[in-house]
């Protein structure tokens, strides 16, 4: 008996959703929002010292990057839905998503996208 009385409510509940509409008129919305806190955490638990002191990766006098800023633009990427080294950089090409990194770490995605 109370079977049937769950099958009725949740069956009502059903019927009387009614469909969400959404619509983004704010300014600076971006597909990549998601990513900020991900990027944020990883600089506070120090991801970045973290790879250096772990990996050793000796840089040439010329270079432009650290192999930190390779591993944290492909880790975010990833975690962002990318599956390929170009889908990275289609994250990555995000406008808000490069400001946040470069304010929480200055210089950290230039040069590498």
């Amino acid at each position: 008996m109370k079977s049937s009385k769950a099958s009725k409510t949740s069956s009502r509940v059903r019927n009387h959703t009614r469909s969400v509409k959404i619509s983004s008129t704010a300014h600076g919305l971006t597909s990549q929002a998601g990513l900020i806190p991900v990027v944020k955490y990883l600089d506070r638990i120090g991801f970045e010292t973290t790879v250096k002191q772990k990996v050793a990766h000796p840089r040439g006098d010329n270079a432009d990057y650290h192999l930190s800023d390779a591993i944290l633009l492909t880790l975010v990427g990833m975690i962002g839905g990318a599956t390929s080294m170009s889908k990275v950089t289609t994250v990555w090409a995000d406008r808000v998503l490069r400001q946040v990194v470069d304010t929480i770490s200055p210089n950290q995605s230039q040069g590498l996208i």
